[in-house]
C-alpha cells in the first residue's frame, strides 16, 4: 500500500497525485464552473470588478489542469447586457477590465471544457422545500457525474443569488425519466469551503486507501504530512479508521492551532474543546517523557528538520493512533501529522 512519499512499501516511487491519471486524468475532475458564475449583468463596474476577484479566488487553486470544467455552453451565456461571455473573454470591448480579462481566459484555460451529453439536460431540481427550478448546464452536469457515484462540488459563487443554495454538502431533489431521484453535492461559494469538499470526497466517495494521500493537501491545507505515513499500520479495518481519520485531521487543521493559543497552552482546555468535538486527543504522558526509548519514537524527520510528535489522537482506548506535533514556527504554525500506529511504546 502507498504511503504519504508515494512509496510503494518496496522502495520505489509511486506518484500519488498521478493515481487518477491511470484511471483516466481528463474524466477525475470533480469541481464543474457553473454558467451563474458568469452572470454580471447586474454589477456596476466596481462591482464587476469585485466579482471577478471572487471568481479567481475560488477558482485559482482549482485551476491545474485535472480539479475543474466548465460547460461548452457557458461560452453563449449573456455575461454583460448584450454580450456573450466569449466575447467579453476574448474581445476589447467587451467591458472587462483587461487584467481581468487575461487572468479569467489562463483560468478558463487550466480548467476541462465539457461538451454536454443527454445525460447533462437540464431538469427541473429542488432543494428541501425550495422552489422547483431549471439548473444550469454545469449544474445538471454536477448532478449527472454525483448520480453516477462521484463526489462532485458546483461552483456557485457569493454573487450568484440563484440558485440561493448554502455552501456545503446538500441533497438535490432531481426530475428523472422515471420521476425523481435525490443526489448529494456539494455548493463552493468561498475559499474556506474548498477543504470541505476535499474531506467530504473521502469519504462520501469511500475513496480506496491507495488514493487517500492523493487527496490530504487539499483536504486539510493546514497541516504537514510526514512522507513516512502509511495507512496500514492501524489494527482497524480502512472503512472503519476512515470517517474516524478524516474527522479527526479535519479538526486538528481547523482548531488545534487555533485552541492552543486561546487556552494559553493549558493542554487540558486544548483536550475539552477537543473532547466537545467527539475527539479524544492528549500529550503524552510524564511517564512516556521519562522512557528514553519511547520519547524517541516521537521524533518524525520533515524536510530539514526533525519533530517530536508529542500529541496523539485515538480512535479506541488501546488501538489506533495518530501522533502530531505541536505547530511548527518554522513552516508557518503548520501541523504535522508524523505517525500513524497501532499503538506506540509509553
Amino acid at each position: 500500500m502507498p504511503n504519504a512519499a508515494g512509496e510503494n512499501g518496496k522502495g520505489s516511487k509511486q506518484d500519488l497525485s498521478g493515481v487518477s491519471v491511470a484511471l483516466d486524468a481528463d474524466d477525475d475532475y470533480r469541481v464543474v464552473v457553473a454558467e451563474e458564475c458568469f452572470d454580471w449583468r447586474e454589477l456596476t463596474d466596481s462591482g464587476l470588478r469585485d466579482a471577478l476577484d471572487s471568481l479567481a479566488e475560488v477558482l485559482q487553486p482549482l485551476a491545474d489542469g485535472r480539479k475543474a470544467a466548465f460547460m461548452e455552453p457557458a461560452y453563449d451565456v449573456e455575461c454583460r447586457p448584450s454580450i456573450a461571455l466569449v466575447d467579453a473573454l476574448y474581445s476589447s470591448d467587451g467591458e472587462l477590465p483587461r487584467d481581468k480579462r487575461v487572468l479569467l481566459q489562463q483560468l478558463l484555460g487550466k480548467c476541462r471544457r465539457v461538451e454536454p451529453d443527454e445525460a447533462d439536460l437540464p431538469q427541473p431540481v429542488r432543494v428541501a422545500d425550495g422552489p422547483w427550478r431549471e439548473p444550469s448546464w454545469g449544474t445538471a452536469h454536477t448532478l449527472s457525474r454525483a448520480a453516477a457515484g462521484r463526489a462532485m462540488s458546483c461552483l456557485l459563487v457569493p454573487y450568484a443569488a440563484e440558485p440561493d443554495w448554502p455552501s456545503g454538502w446538500l441533497t438535490v431533489r432531481r426530475t428523472t425519466e422515471a420521476g425523481h431521484d435525490e443526489v448529494k453535492i456539494h455548493i463552493l461559494r468561498l475559499p474556506d469551503d474548498t477543504p470541505g469538499f476535499w474531506r467530504g470526497l473521502l469519504t462520501h466517495e469511500n475513496i480506496p486507501a491507495e488514493r487517500f494521500f492523493a487527496f490530504v493537501e487539499d483536504a486539510f491545507p493546514r497541516l504537514l504530512f510526514a512522507g513516512s505515513l502509511g495507512l496500514h499500520p492501524f489494527k482497524g479495518a480502512y472503512a472503519e479508521v476512515l470517517p474516524w481519520l478524516v474527522k479527526l485531521l479535519g479538526a486538528l487543521d481547523d482548531h488545534f492551532a487555533r485552541t492552543l493559543a486561546e487556552c494559553g497552552g493549558e493542554r487540558k482546555q486544548v483536550v475539552r474543546r477537543f473532547s466537545a468535538l467527539g475527539l479524544d486527543i492528549s500529550p503524552e504522558s510524564p511517564n512516556t517523557k521519562k522512557n528514553a526509548k519511547a520519547w524517541e519514537q516521537r521524533n518524525v524527520d520533515y524536510g530539514d528538520g526533525t519533530y517530536r510528535c508529542e500529541w496523539h489522537g485515538k480512535r479506541l482506548w488501546d488501538r489506533d493512533r495518530v501522533h502530531f506535533s505541536l505547530p511548527i514556527a518554522a513552516h508557518d504554525d503548520r501541523v504535522l501529522i508524523g505517525i500513524f500506529v497501532g499503538h506506540l511504546e509509553t
